[in-house]
């Protein structure tokens, strides 16, 4: 397993073992592992049944690295996520929870593989090691954030670190159950509003409580508590407050007139289309701005959503969504064939949000930058 073959390139034979672990995930799901076969992964993949042989030696081979890739891409996704999260042992743990219900990872058929592997795991040593390896880890992480953040409130001699781990991998444990079951249907935000409130109760000096409102008081066009509207200059001032508020996002320093000249220059000349979300009572809320673009290969006109951002009060009430989906009308109505987009790989709250609404995540290409120096040195 994981040897080169005569006669085939490292670059083919990476992407056919890929695809072969991406079918194999697919037919566990679709077949159970007791049903599994090489000829149905085979099938899935496309491939002949001697090709898979060729690239691993039995469907144990298979199995095992799959399980291995599975383990592995979780892994990374956690540390990664606690690793960008800085210093503070809260961020790092509300990280943690955040990473755990990345769709990447959590989409409902690698669930049910990681369900699949682990209950076999009772009775082989090979799994039992990678699936223990790993919660093993994860769980010293969690156990270790846990004590930092007690030893924050003082509350060392009144909570047991051990059992706020267990309790904090009980309940996202939970939570990928849900997600097993419910599949595609899954809610994330009710999700969210779960472990937040599972935080805030037994740590409520490194967590807020969120509102009832957050989960409860959300805005939208039909009950006209929101609209969204195509700015046009006479929005230019609230506009900019809001971009200027994305900017500072991004780490950029304020700049109010940066902001107000850089927008009104856009709409001035056409250059994008800015859709604006307002309350009842006029107030800005949030805004996403595209720019138009073509696609040669299907000589068609596409949007590049570049900004979207909702001011932070009044975030997780439906006013990103309210604005993606103004954009997906405005896009269909221009004649486009499809909008593009980018996100920060740890952004899981957005992708959650992009996925809820049809976008799909781009997997094949890489995406490429090329920095200019306007002065030609």
């Amino acid at each position: 397993m994981g040897t080169k073959k005569p006669g085939i390139s490292s670059t083919i034979q990476a992407e056919r073992r890929r695809l072969m672990i991406d079918a194999t995930m697919t037919a566990i799901s679709e077949h159970g592992l007791p049903k599994l076969t090489l000829a149905k992964i085979a099938d899935i993949a496309g491939l002949s049944a001697g090709s898979v042989n060729f690239h691993f030696a039995s469907k144990e081979a298979l199995l095992l690295a799959t399980l291995t890739d599975l383990a592995g891409e979780f892994e990374r996704t956690i540390l990664h996520a606690i690793d960008a999260a800085g210093r503070d042992p809260g961020q790092k743990l509300l990280a943690m929870f955040e990473a755990s219900l990345d769709p990447r990872i959590t989409e409902p058929r690698k669930t049910a593989v990681w369900f699949a592997f682990t209950s076999e795991a009772r009775s082989r040593a090979d799994y039992q090691r990678i699936c223990g390896t790993q919660d093993e880890k994860i769980f010293a992480i969690t156990l270790q954030l846990c004590d930092e953040i007690i030893h924050q409130g003082n509350k060392q001699g009144q909570m047991n670190p051990h059992a706020m781990a267990n309790a904090v991998q009980g309940l996202i444990d939970e939570i990928w159950q849900d997600i097993l079951y419910a599949g595609d249907s899954y809610n994330r935000a009710d999700a969210r509003f779960l472990y937040l409130s599972f935080l805030a109760s037994v740590f409520p000096w490194a967590f807020d409580m969120p509102g009832s409102q957050e989960q409860a008081a959300r805005l939208a066009i039909a009950d006209n508590s929101l609209r969204v509207v195509t700015a046009d200059k006479k929005y230019l001032s609230p506009l900019a407050g809001l971009f200027d508020a994305y900017r500072q996002f991004y780490r950029r320093e304020p700049d109010p007139a940066l902001a107000r000249r850089f927008l009104g220059e856009n709409l001035k000349q056409q250059r994008s289309v800015i859709l604006l979300a307002m309350d009842n009572a006029e107030k800005a809320l949030g805004f996403t701005q595209l720019y138009p673009s073509w696609c040669s290969v299907t000589a068609s006109p596409v949007w590049i959503l570049y900004d979207l951002f909702v001011d932070p009060s009044v975030r997780q009430r439906g006013v990103g969504q309210a604005l993606l989906q103004e954009a997906g009308k405005m896009a269909r109505k221009s004649g486009a064939s499809r909008i593009d987009l980018e996100t920060a790989t740890d952004n899981y709250n957005a992708q959650a949000l992009y996925e809820s609404l049809g976008y799909e995540r781009e997997t094949e290409f890489y995406k490429y930058s090329l920095a200019l120096n306007q002065k030609g040195h």
